[in-house]
Formats: structure tokens, sequence, C-alpha cells
């Protein structure tokens, strides 16, 4: 066998190791992809009060069904992400992804936040914190657009397993019976679904969760 046969058959061998490593930390529910940040300010059991700092989001918005509407706005975003960009750059992706919903609605699933407008949905992916959004290569896709999201506290209530509609609408009725008991904030009437793992991550090790963006009215 040749010198670069040799090499080449190394970094194929290199490329797989690295793949089933990474789909393993996944499979378990091991987080490697960077998060907005955060710092917890109070915490009781699985429900937690955060203060987030200012972040930049990619969203685009689609008409149609949420199954349908939400497969083609990933994918308009994903394309993003993986090169469908002036340069041809590639940004890594984040977690959790988020969907937003209003608090009469009923929640997606991963990787996405997503608020509903009629038929309209909007998903929104978080940037790695070293792009400015004025660094973010320019999408070929005019569809996509771009937000600062400022610093804000948020409300969080964690839970595992597979997510649901029903699901998260509980636990954001949860979350706004145990923020009661802390008066200094008043909730958004809307709430967030956050999703930290991808799909083939086994269910007993997923994280989810709910957030409520809070106003203090100290």
């Amino acid at each position: 066998m040749r010198e670069n046969e040799i090499n080449n058959l190394k970094k194929s061998l290199i490329l797989l190791t690295s793949f089933f490593a990474v789909s393993s930390c996944s499979l378990i529910g091991i987080q490697n992809e960077e998060g907005p940040e955060y710092e917890v300010l109070i915490k009781e059991g699985e429900f937690e009060i955060r203060q987030y700092s200012s972040y930049v989001i990619a969203e685009t918005t689609v008409e149609g069904d949420i199954d349908n509407a939400s497969g083609d706005a990933f994918r308009i975003l994903a394309g993003y992400i993986f090169g469908n960009n002036k340069g041809e750059n590639k940004i890594a992706m984040t977690s959790p992804v988020e969907m937003k919903q209003r608090s009469t609605k009923i929640a997606m699933t991963s990787p996405v936040e997503m608020q509903q407008n009629n038929n309209s949905f909007t998903m929104r992916f978080s940037m790695p914190s070293k792009y400015k959004i004025e660094d973010l290569p320019v999408p070929l896709d005019s569809r996509i657009k771009f937000e600062v999201i400022k610093a804000e506290v948020r409300a969080s209530n964690r839970y595992s397993w597979l997510n649901s509609r029903a699901k998260s609408l509980k636990k954001s009725k949860e979350l706004r019976t145990w923020l009661q008991n802390h008066g200094n904030y008043t909730a958004n009437k809307d709430y967030i679904v956050a999703g930290y793992n991808p799909p083939w991550t086994l269910p007993f090790f997923r994280r989810n969760e709910v957030h409520i963006v809070l106003r203090s009215d100290i």
C-alpha cells in the first residue's frame, strides 16, 4: 500500500473514531455544544431563576402547519450554519435550541426556538459567542434574519424523557405555580421550550427545560 493511501486511511479512521465518540456522548446526554451564558440566582430542585447574558440569534419565519413549517425552518437555518452563506463558512451548532410558545399554545420539541403567530412560525438558532452580529457570515437565503437578545432573567423548570406538547405545557404551569412564591418578579405570558440533546439521545438521559422570561419588580 502506497504512503498516500496509508495516510488517507489514517485520516478516515480518525474521523470515524471522532464521529463515534461524539455520537456516543450524545447518546447518553453528554453535551459539548456552547450555549448562552447564565448565572443561577435561585435554585430549588428542578426549578431555577437565572440571569442570562446577551447573545445573538439567527431566525427565519415560515408559513404552514407546525410540523411542515418547523421542518422547513430547520432546513433553512441548518443550511446557513453548514455553509449556505457568503464564504461558505461553517458555524458550530449550539445548545439548547429553544422554541417560544404563547401560554395558550402547546410547545414543540428541539432543536430550535420557535414562536407561533397564526400560521407563521419563527425558528431561532443561537450563534456562538465569538460572533458579534456584524461579524456573522452573510446568508445566501434572504429569509434568515439576525437579532441581539438582550440580557434577561428567566425562570426554568427542568425535566427528562421525551418531550411532548402536553408535557411542556404542564411543566410551564408547574413553573408558574412555583413562581408565586417569588414575588419579586412578574412572569411573561409566553414560555419557551429548550431542548439540549439531538433526537438520538436516550430518553432518560435527555435534558429538556421550560423557560419563562421574568421582569424584576424591585
